[in-house]
C-alpha cells in the first residue's frame, strides 16, 4: 500500500503539455516564457495497514471525530490522486503536437468526476485540526478543474493559448494535493489513530 495514495507523484516527473524536460517554453506568441518544470515534493510514506485492526474506537471524542473524518476523506484523496496520475499521462501523450489525445473524451470525463469529488469533499464535516488539510484538498481540486476547463476550451476553439494555464494549474493541483496528503498522514500518525484509518 506504500505510496498507493500518491502514485500520481510519478506524474510530476513528466514534462508539460508541449515540452519535455525544459525549464521554460515559449508561449503561443513565441515571446512569453512558460515554466514547464514540475514541482518537487517528497511524499510522506503511507503507513501500512495494521496486522490486527483495533476492534473499538478510542474513548476521546476528538479522536473519534478525526477518525470519522479520515475515513471519509481518504477514499476521495485516493480517487483524486488516481485521476491526477492518469491525466498527467494523457498530458505526456500530447507532446509534439499530439493534441487529439487532449480532446478524445478522457480528460472531459475525468473533469466531471473531479467536480463530483470536490462536492463530496465539501460535504464532509471537518474537525478543527484538519481544516488546513481540507482546504488544501479543495484548492487542489479547484486548480485541477480549472486546468481541465482550459483544456476543454482549447478543444472547443483550437486556441493554443488555453494550454498554457492548463499545464500550470495541473502542476499546482498535483503539488497541492501532495501537500495535503503529507499533512494528512502526519496528523493521523501524530494523533496515533492510523490503525483506525482504512487503506
Amino acid at each position: 500500500m506504500r505510496g498507493r495514495l500518491w502514485v500520481f507523484m510519478g506524474t510530476l516527473a513528466l514534462a508539460g503539455i508541449a515540452c519535455a524536460g525544459g525549464a521554460t517554453q515559449l508561449g503561443p506568441s513565441g515571446d512569453t516564457p512558460v515554466p514547464t518544470l514540475a514541482p518537487t515534493i517528497t511524499p510522506y510514506p503511507t503507513p501500512p495497514p495494521p496486522a490486527n485492526p483495533p476492534s473499538s474506537l478510542p474513548e476521546e471524542s476528538e479522536l473519534r471525530e478525526l477518525i470519522y473524518y479520515a475515513n471519509e476523506i481518504h477514499p476521495l484523496l485516493v480517487e483524486a490522486g488516481t485521476l491526477l496520475q492518469r491525466d498527467g499521462e494523457i498530458l505526456k501523450e500530447s507532446e509534439d503536437g499530439n493534441d487529439e489525445v487532449l480532446c478524445d473524451g478522457r480528460l472531459a470525463a475525468d473533469n466531471a468526476t473531479m467536480k463530483v469529488i470536490v462536492n463530496n469533499v465539501r460535504s464532509i464535516s471537518t474537525p478543527v485540526e484538519a481544516e488546513a488539510i481540507h482546504n488544501l484538498v479543495l484548492r487542489s481540486g479547484g486548480a485541477w478543474i480549472e486546468a481541465l476547463d482550459n483544456i476543454e476550451r482549447f478543444c472547443d476553439t483550437g486556441n493554443q493559448f488555453y494550454k498554457i494555464p492548463a499545464v500550470l494549474k495541473f502542476w499546482e493541483a498535483a503539488a497541492t494535493l501532495q501537500d495535503a496528503g503529507n499533512r494528512f498522514w502526519l496528523l493521523i500518525m501524530s494523533q496515533g489513530v492510523e490503525d483506525w484509518v482504512r487503506r
